[in-house]
């Protein structure tokens, strides 16, 4: 008996283990301007492919990096393989929430894929706008 309940764990963790194999990661840095220092304390997130106008996002798509450290960089982590954009921005009120006269905001150009267990790494984000 002892022995079924040992190999009904190891089955459970290996299980587990491969499923955070198959996710990726997503890292860079939000500085301001091309050369310019890390912002610390900038959320960044990644959205999925459903980034559509007029049409809802989809809340599993969405991952997030609390915010960067010190020097800029962040790292979102435990990233289904697919395709996203990653958005950055100086949430003033720490509310999660943007507020477009408030909040300075910056983006990724382009797309980023990522398949199984693909870490991906320099997705700078160089420039946070305030918008009017």
């Amino acid at each position: 008996m002892r022995n079924i309940i040992a190999l009904i764990g190891v089955v459970i963790l290996f299980a587990g283990c491969k499923e955070l194999a198959e996710k990726g990661s997503i890292a860079g840095k939000v500085t301001q301007g091309k050369n310019g220092a890390g912002i610390e304390d900038i959320k960044v997130v990644a959205l999925g492919d459903s980034l559509t106008p007029g049409k809802s996002i989809d809340p599993n798509s969405v991952r997030i990096d609390l915010s960067t450290d010190a020097n800029g960089n962040y790292k979102i982590e435990l990233v289904e393989p697919g395709d996203y954009f990653v958005i950055a921005w100086a949430d003033s009120g720490e509310e999660w929430k943007y507020e477009d006269s408030l909040d300075a905001i910056g983006f990724y150009e382009g797309k980023i894929s990522i398949s199984k267990g693909e870490d991906k790494t320099g997705i700078d984000i160089d420039t946070l706008y305030v918008l009017p």
